[in-house]
């Protein structure tokens, strides 16, 4: 195992340790000021309250400034704080070349397997003195609940040219570069409160109405581009109770807007057809992210290339249909790509991690910040 290797699975065992579950991230922030102290480094903590929850997080920005004679391009590294459960009591087990959960919890790779990574690269970049551009690196939070935190960031605070999300399972060498618009609907079906045993046919029957129009909306595989699913149908109070009210909740994602236009269209005619049936029926369509693609002959592409094959890896370009802090970062005019950090079956207590991908993800970092 190599120096780096060594270091950086020292410090992913360290860290997975400290409960960090989505806004309740404070212990890890205040691991990251111990961490850093001393270093020459600008530290800014930026608080916010979650508005739906009514809770308090923040995400941290770390500036690392340009010490080059010569320019240098910029760049922004980014990597979530928070877990999902159960991620309380994390006991990672070093088994071999692999860290793995012991099975009652997850592990936390997701994310901390690029928090560490981060840490020790900016140790590294440090300690050896290279020549690099200016660099920051974001710890944010609230990731596992909707790309929460990063929408809370002051971008004008980011300015880099190019930016790297280290948030994707597989081996190091993985590239996401697109991933899909996401949008979703919303459709409350109102109908008629009744008792069901004296007065029935008073009632009008909100589950059975939105019964119909689920059995008629878009799901699964649309196209290559394109997926859509229903995801939450709730309604009713009691089974003496005629249904006053149904809700329907679902997605679509697609790396083609067209195509989100076309299925938004089409829920849009599915719940006209049942309009007349209900009392009232609300449709509401909202987009959660926007979609992102990088081309192959772009300038962010060819810095990865050099630097994945310059640690002696073969990079791998792909596109998802999930989505990360880097949709958001993009439609915010950071350009910028998710890179794989070596996490396997992630969000459940089966996760684990090769040791060697931990150390290839720091090199990695370190690598990008040579050659910008």
């Amino acid at each position: 195992m190599t120096d780096i290797t060594r270091r950086t699975v020292d410090e992913f065992m360290r860290i997975v340790q400290i409960d960090s579950l989505s806004l309740r991230e404070e212990k890890m922030f205040d691991y990251l000021r111990e961490r850093f102290a001393g270093l020459p480094l600008e530290i800014e903590f930026l608080p916010y309250t979650h508005a739906a929850a009514g809770m308090e997080s923040g995400n941290m920005l770390v500036k690392l400034r340009s010490n080059s004679p010569s320019p240098k391009k910029s760049l922004f590294f980014d990597a979530h704080l928070d877990t999902v459960e159960p991620g309380l009591g994390i006991k990672p087990v070093l088994d071999g070349d692999v860290v793995r959960s012991d099975g009652t919890t997850i592990l936390g790779g997701d994310d901390k397997s690029g928090v560490a990574a981060m840490i020790v690269a900016i140790e590294e970049i440090i300690a050896t003195g290279m020549p690099h551009g200016d660099l920051m690196f974001a710890f944010t939070s609230a990731e596992e609940i909707g790309l929460a935190g990063v929408t809370y960031l002051d971008f004008s605070k980011i300015h880099a040219d190019y930016g790297y999300i280290l948030d994707s399972h597989g081996s190091v060498g993985g590239v996401i570069i697109a991933a899909p618009y996401h949008n979703i609907y919303d459709i409350v079906v109102t109908g008629r409160a009744s008792h069901a045993g004296i007065e029935p046919d008073k009632g009008i029957n909100s589950i059975k109405i939105a019964a119909k129009i689920v059995s008629e909306l878009p799901q699964g595989v649309i196209n290559d581009d394109t997926v859509a699913n229903v995801g939450l149908i709730e309604g009713g109070k009691a089974t003496n109770i005629v249904a006053e009210e149904c809700r329907i909740k679902g997605e679509f994602r697609s790396h083609n807007l067209a195509d989100i236009r076309t299925l938004e269209d089409l829920v849009n005619t599915i719940t006209e057809r049942y309009r007349r049936e209900a009392v009232r029926i609300d449709l509401t369509h909202t987009e959660a992210y926007k979609g992102f693609h990088q081309d192959m002959d772009s300038d962010i592409i060819r810095l990865t290339d050099s630097a994945v094959k310059g640690i002696g890896i073969e990079p791998r370009y792909e596109r998802t249909g999930g989505g990360s802090n880097t949709n958001i970062y993009n439609q915010h005019g950071i350009t910028a790509l998710t890179l794989a950090t070596g996490m396997e079956a992630v969000h459940s207590t089966s996760e684990y991690i090769r040791t060697g991908d931990l150390g290839n993800l720091t090199r990695l970092i370190v690598k990008l910040a040579e050659l910008a």
